[in-house]
């Protein structure tokens, strides 16, 4: 048995053994403390709490690319792991700095297929022009039918540029939509607030404004409910993120011999948590998003990845 943690719950595993101590990575292994030995080896060695570092962190072999095989394959979200995504990338240092969030929408009437490529085209501009690099998405349809797109990064881009480049890309497809020139020359459909400074609030007194922390819980129950409800079906990707967001971390492994910090924390807030039975797992899920930073050290590890892979490939 063993126990394991992200931001948003803990979960008690019946059978098995972690094979690391941190989990939810696509590209690198963690272990405490820093060893080539394995986790079963190294579990009774030294504090748990030992600082992280790049020297925790072992890359993963490269796996080869799924087939798409399925050209009428059906997308949905991935919940769970987005979420977990999320936390983590609102734990980055550069995240706490600057965090922007973009709605993008489209003309009503126009296809999945040309959204997305639409989608796309910006992508690559935004990342061309303004070094677009660490972000998560995820495509929403709206009660029209029509797919927009939601955008979080932690990249600064001025709003009147990046409405320009899907105006530009917008306009070759007025012939076969039978859009007016004029308005599609008009576009103003991305829109941006800041997530720590949001558009409601900048008139506000300082003294009236929220938290970051606050903010970042605020958000991560808002994107939560989104998430939650958006049952929709996808011809194409339903949701992505950047490589670096998904190199990151999202849970902390425990096992029964380490579990007495984990629980001791657990235990004397056990009122506030909800009990989930499965047939070989107890999901506890805490009723608000619960900061479990004091005791984990997936912040530190994570802002450790997110500097090894961008200094790696800088914008």
């Amino acid at each position: 048995m063993y126990y394991s943690i992200t931001q948003s719950c803990i979960k008690e595993i019946q059978y098995g053994e972690p094979s690391t101590t941190f989990a939810g990575s696509t590209s690198f292994t963690a272990n405490l403390p820093s060893s080539p030995q394995s986790r079963k080896s190294t579990t009774a060695r030294g504090n748990r709490f030992t600082k992280c570092s790049a020297e925790n962190v072992s890359p993963v072999p490269s796996a080869p690319s799924p087939k798409q095989s399925e050209k009428n394959r059906a997308y949905k979200l991935n919940k769970p792991k987005i979420r977990q995504k999320m936390s983590a990338f609102f734990g980055l240092d550069a995240t706490k700095e600057f965090c922007a969030f973009y709605s993008v929408s489209f003309p009503q009437g126009i296809t999945d297929d040309d959204a997305h490529t639409l989608w796309n085209i910006w992508q690559t501009r935004c990342r061309k022009e303004h070094n677009l690099k660490s972000f998560i998405w995820v495509s929403e349809r709206q009660k029209n039918n029509t797919l927009h797109f939601h955008l979080l990064t932690n990249t600064r881009m001025p709003i009147k540029d990046v409405n320009g480049y899907m105006r530009t890309s917008l306009l070759p497809y007025c012939h076969l939509y039978g859009w007016n020139v004029d308005k599609i020359r008009k576009y103003n459909g991305v829109d941006v607030d800041n997530v720590w400074l949001p558009k409601r609030r900048k008139g506000v007194a300082a003294s009236r404004r929220r938290p970051r922390a606050d903010a970042r819980a605020h958000l991560g129950k808002y994107l939560t409910k989104y998430v939650s409800k958006n049952k929709s079906t996808f011809t194409r990707l339903a949701w992505h993120q950047s490589r670096d967001i998904s190199a990151l971390f999202t849970a902390q492994n425990f096992d029964v011999s380490e579990k007495t910090d984990l629980l001791t924390f657990f235990n004397s807030t056990k009122e506030n948590w909800k009990k989930f039975e499965y047939p070989f797992v107890s999901v506890y899920i805490h009723p608000t998003i619960c900061d479990l930073t004091n005791y984990l050290q997936l912040e530190e590890l994570n802002n450790n990845v997110w500097r090894i892979l961008n200094e790696k490939n800088p914008p």
